[in-house]
């Protein structure tokens, strides 16, 4: 879709998310340890888990990369290793499968764009809006508010830096926009 406008909006940091998701590696690789330890055969399900997830986390562990980091590989491998085994744990497959999608959404480049006709916030599920169901959309100081007719404001800091003319640009389109909506709906006499 080509979008009138694409606001990017500032990334958080993701240290904490990053810190959990290593910490979920590591049960992992000590649970399928364990598993591949209790199991009869050198090479199973388990071990061929651990022994995966192990490069993995030594790989993503070492290597430093430009940009977001993202765990869900060896969270996709732990689910699969859980479902598979012998011991067929669906319980922490599926729980498993419920971080490696949080962790994805949770990391998902941000970004509101902005057509003649709506308003699309770009997460992992996009969700689209009618310009009628705002009272207002403003860039102010790195910020952009949309105000809801439903009393509800988001408000979040724009990724990078936005010139004044651009925001005054930005925010006479946003006026006409809402201004054309408010004309339709008033009837004539």
């Amino acid at each position: 879709m080509v979008y009138d406008y694409l606001i990017t909006l500032q990334k958080a940091d993701f240290k904490v998310i990053n810190i959990i998701s290593q910490l979920l590696y590591l049960l992992a690789i000590a649970a399928f340890l364990f598993f591949a330890t209790t199991t009869a055969g050198f090479l199973n399900t388990y071990a061929l888990s651990a022994v995966l997830l192990i490069i993995i986390f030594i790989v993503k562990t070492v290597r430093k990369t430009e940009g977001t980091l993202y765990y869900t590989s060896g969270l996709a491998i732990a689910a699969i290793g859980f479902g598979a085994g012998p011991y067929n744990n669906m319980l922490l497959t599926l729980f498993y499968v419920v971080c490696l999608l949080a962790e994805r959404e949770v990391k998902f480049n941000k970004e509101i764009g902005f057509t003649n006709d709506e308003v699309v916030l770009t997460t992992l599920i996009k969700k689209r809006y009618d310009w009628s169901e705002f009272n207002n959309i403003l860039i102010k100081d790195g910020v952009i508010t949309l105000d809801f007719n439903s009393n509800k404001v988001l408000q979040r800091e724009i990724g990078g830096e936005v010139t004044p003319e651009v925001a005054t640009e930005f925010n006479a389109y946003c006026q006409l926009r809402l201004k054309s909506i408010e004309t339709a709906k008033i009837p004539e006499p």
